[in-house]
């Protein structure tokens, strides 16, 4: 009865949703700039407002000549001080929430999370299970549990009386009652703050739930796919897929890296095709939701965020072109600019991503701002990695656990350099040399400089394949103190420093195969 009544009522807000959004589309212009004025208006009188005039600002114009483009570097003495306990920073008040982040682009972060920034995040949690609904129906997802591997939901004391965690724990604390009863694993395990203990424990109930929906990231939802295969075989109790059991299971919301890699597996462990909804979380804001089944990521332009988005190639330069939703191109790479309701100014995020369509605005995330390598002028960067990553693993029938590309520059003993693909493979291929010549044959079709230096071998040698054994890069995680489902491995490097490191911590477990 509770799951029909609540299908129901999720199927009419998904009706009520779907309006709204088209509505919204239809004016994208004028709705974002409302938002930029509204969130200028409330922090016209912080301390960031009144160096920087807000009260002067009266169109984006207006905005973008008092505020230059920042990144957590340029705004840490602002957050430093509201973290502190200072009020009326960078944002009215004081934030009740800190998030604390493994930012790649900048060290550790502290990111405040105000009750207008909480009121977006929830937003997009809120979209992201009515496009779940939207595909399997209300009813059947609100049949049994909701898993949601996130990070620990356990809140420290912060100066100021805020508390200070990780995103997903400051969701989850504030869950409303008719999710509370059916989030799984809850939270006296999920505020385990050792990560494989919560692993663990989390294994061992959800063996015994009938799970309707997971969402997490799909590198360490297969971890924990692994660990219950591991104690069925134990007790003499295998499975042939985890089909078997959680036969009602249908949809999976997947965010943080790319989830082609892993589709294939994630399937072979299912034994079946899943629904899928791929989000766009990132703890300084909820950008985006896939609303279709096909076309993108979809630009959420009602959670009080006003985006900008700047030619990747104008990141360096002294006047870099900033771009309104209504003015992007599609194809082109930008980087993504948040102002948002949590007191960040014309933030730089760090990911880059391109359009696929702009009515409505749609897009796919292509890496990070300084992901990329470029050791000899080949200037890869993620999105073509993992494309060539994919087609290697089809034609070879490999599958992969986790892995990241780092430049091997020249020795004395050899004059050039090339690439080191630190590979923990689920399922080896057929034949690791040629899973190594097609890694290096999509790059010299999909990027142009990569083709040039490539070509008889004069700027760059061929990719080199160094396998790592299982469990690697997690001992590289858990070395930095960063073992965690809110923690994400590098897909590409532009120094040896992680590939070092890694080959410090783990075993390797072939001799590295070259083509």
């Amino acid at each position: 009865m509770i799951a029909r009544l609540g299908g129901a009522a999720l199927d009419t807000a998904l009706a009520w949703r779907r309006r709204g959004l088209e509505r919204l589309w239809r004016r994208a212009a004028d709705v974002q700039e409302r938002t930029l004025l509204k969130a200028v208006a409330a922090a016209r009188n912080t301390e960031f407002g009144l160096a920087h005039e807000f009260d002067g600002v009266r169109s984006i114009d207006d905005y973008r000549a008092r505020v230059p483009l920042c990144d957590y570097l340029d705004l840490k003495r602002w957050l430093d001080s509201a973290a502190a306990g200072a009020a009326g920073v960078t944002w009215p008040g004081r934030a009740p929430y800190w998030v604390k982040t493994s930012g790649t682009t900048a060290g550790d972060k502290a990111i405040p999370v105000t009750e207008a920034a909480f009121r977006s995040h929830r937003r997009g949690g809120w979209d992201a299970l009515l496009m779940a609904a939207e595909r399997v129906g209300g009813a059947a997802l609100l049949g049994g549990p909701l898993l949601f591997l996130g990070g620990s939901t356990a809140l420290a004391p912060a100066p100021g009386g805020a508390l200070v965690g990780d995103l997903s724990g400051v969701v989850v604390h504030r869950l409303p009652p008719g999710l509370r009863g059916r989030y799984s694993p809850g939270e006296p395990i999920a505020s385990i703050a050792d990560w494989p203990t919560r692993l663990a424990a989390v294994a061992e109930l959800v063996q015994r739930q009938d799970l309707r929906l997971l969402s997490g990231m799909p590198s360490w939802m297969l971890v924990l796919f692994e660990r219950i295969a591991r104690e069925r075989q134990a007790v003499g109790r295998p499975l042939r897929d985890l089909g078997q059991l959680w036969p009602h299971l249908r949809v999976f919301v997947h965010g943080g890296v790319s989830f082609a890699p892993y589709r294939a597996v994630f399937e072979a462990w299912m034994g079946r095709a899943l629904e899928y909804v791929e989000v766009y979380p990132a703890s300084e804001g909820f950008v985006g939701v896939q609303t279709e089944r096909a076309g993108g990521l979809t630009l959420m332009l009602d959670y009080g965020i006003f985006y900008e988005f700047v030619p990747v190639e104008d990141l360096a330069t002294p006047r870099p072109r900033r771009h309104t939703v209504a003015e992007v191109e599609i194809g082109r790479a930008y980087a993504v600019v948040l102002t948002t309701p949590g007191g960040l100014w014309s933030y730089v995020l760090g990911d880059t991503v391109r359009f696929t369509a702009t009515d409505p605005p749609r897009l796919v995330v292509t890496g990070r701002t300084r992901h990329y390598v470029n050791a000899f002028g080949e200037n890869v960067i993620v999105e073509e990695v993992e494309r060539a990553l994919l087609a290697a693993c089809r034609a070879t029938a490999a599958e992969v656990a986790e892995f990241s590309v780092a430049p091997r520059f020249p020795s004395a003993g050899e004059s050039r350099g090339g690439h080191d693909w630190l590979v923990e493979f689920r399922v080896p291929p057929r034949d690791r040399g040629a899973f190594a010549a097609r890694l290096d044959a999509e790059l010299i079709a999909l990027n142009t400089d990569y083709r040039t230096k490539r070509r008889g071998d004069v700027g760059m040698l061929a990719p080199r394949l160094v396998e790592i054994a299982h469990g690697g890069f997690h001992r590289w995680l858990a070395s930095r103190g960063r073992l965690g489902d809110q923690h994400k491995v590098p897909r590409v490097t532009n120094t040896r420093a992680l590939a070092d490191e890694l080959l410090g911590v783990a075993t390797v477990a072939e001799a590295a195969v070259r083509v």
